[in-house]
């Protein structure tokens, strides 16, 4: 997993550098890029629209630090407090240097950002490698349930018919098809990035945070169990195509796939996805 860091530059500037994120182009895999970005503090992070992390992770982090029924026009905000609570506690000690403990405050505020953001992508990583889903399948009464909402999905969602679809066998190349249950053999969706990972069977998957018009792709072990994300995954024999990038965290994408249902897990994916384009 490309490994976030965060620091206070000169600026009074939260930076944010990516490392790890291997390159891969047609196949093949260059040296990891330094991707690096700032948020300043001294903007109201709980006012920015745009970041070094991708919008979604964005709005997770101001979930954790700003008042969400907050007026618009109101200056305080949870980070400013937290600054403004540190100084008074200096100031009570009889520190006068106000500049010192600013810079110092700063600091432990973006300590702050960093840890929440680490924990949201430990979460995310933790989801793509399947480490917390158990071996066992779902109950059977979870799995009646998921093979009822299914039924309905196969019924209201019909395949589209257009030069993006693939035909023959749309599963090929998926390690686990057997486990696949196709809802759509030809499904279309488009979103954000949110985290990436390279699986060790060669498929490289992704978290989308899917535009509203497709929250209907997914179901309630979405919801649950993958952060309110639709899975997508790209398979070896695809990634070569040229139809195909390999998006990172924060890229906006449209895509075409097979639409299915993960039965051991019992939430949705597009698996595998065939054509990736960045909008």
């Amino acid at each position: 997993m490309g490994l976030l860091a965060l620091s206070i530059n000169s600026n009074n500037s939260l930076t944010n550098s990516t490392w790890g994120q291997t390159e891969i182009s047609n196949g093949a895999e260059t040296d990891p890029i330094p991707i690096t970005s700032t948020i300043s503090l001294d903007s109201d992070i709980c006012d920015i629209s745009e970041g070094p992390v991708s919008k979604a992770l964005l709005e997770r982090l101001r979930d954790q630090f700003c008042d969400k029924d907050r007026d618009s026009s109101e200056d305080d905000d949870q980070i400013n407090n937290d600054v403004r609570e540190a100084q008074n506690d200096e100031e009570d000690q009889g520190n006068d240097d106000v500049q010192g403990n600013d810079e110092e405050n700063r600091l432990l505020t973006g300590e702050k950002v960093q840890n929440k953001l680490q924990e949201l992508r430990d979460r995310l990583e933790n989801v793509l490698s399947e480490e917390d889903v158990e071996d066992q399948p779902l109950p059977a009464d979870e799995q009646k349930k998921v093979e009822e909402e299914d039924q309905l999905d196969i019924k209201e969602h019909k395949a589209e018919n257009d030069k993006d679809c693939k035909g023959g066998n749309v599963l090929e190349g998926a390690s686990n098809e057997k486990d696949l249950k196709i809802l759509s053999e030809c499904q279309e969706a488009a979103g954000e990035v949110v985290h990436t990972k390279k699986m060790d069977d060669g498929d490289y998957k992704f978290l989308l945070d899917v535009e509203d018009k497709y929250k209907y792709l997914l179901n309630e072990k979405n919801a649950g169990k993958t952060d309110g994300y639709l899975v997508v995954e790209i398979v070896p024999p695809n990634q070569d195509s040229n139809n195909m990038v390999l998006p990172v965290e924060g890229d906006k994408v449209h895509l075409w796939g097979a639409w299915v249902t993960d039965t051991p897990k019992g939430w949705h994916e597009i698996h595998p996805a065939w054509k990736v384009i960045k909008q």
